[in-house]
């Protein structure tokens, strides 16, 4: 039972996936081509170096000691 339900499930997955793929084909969705600016998003906000170092900290433990 809990197999043929993962198989339906599989197929209606790929059905899906088909039919994003022909509407994106055929044009009826239209992809917007402008990069999305983020300029502004901070507007108002003090980024310190303390602040980038905490984050550079966080995303690079590993060179803590560079």
């Amino acid at each position: 039972m809990d197999i043929q339900i993962y198989d339906k499930l599989k197929k209606i997955e790929q059905e899906v996936l088909e039919m994003k793929l022909t509407l994106l084909k055929s044009g009826m969705l239209k992809k917007d081509k402008r990069p999305v600016s983020l300029e502004g998003i901070w507007e108002g906000i003090d980024i310190t170096e303390e602040d980038i170092k905490s984050s550079q900290d966080s995303l690079f433990p590993q060179y803590d000691d560079i």
